[in-house]
C-alpha cells in the first residue's frame, strides 16, 4: 500500500473514533454541536494543518 493512503485510513480512523466518542459522552455532557459538525471542523482543522506542513 503506497504511502498516500496511509493518512486517509488515519485520518478515518480517527473521525470514527471522534464520532463514537461524542455519541458515548453526549448523555453525560451538554456539547451544543451536532456531530456531523464537529467531524467537518476536525477534518478542515487536519486539512489546515495538513496544507501548513507542506508550505
Amino acid at each position: 500500500m503506497s504511502g498516500a493512503w496511509d493518512g486517509l485510513i488515519v485520518m478515518g480512523l480517527l473521525v470514527l473514533l471522534l464520532v463514537l466518542g461524542v455519541r458515548k459522552l453526549r448523555p453525560k455532557v451538554h456539547i451544543p454541536w451536532k456531530t456531523s459538525a464537529i467531524v467537518l471542523v476536525f477534518i478542515f482543522v487536519c486539512m489546515l494543518l495538513w496544507a501548513w506542513s507542506w508550505r
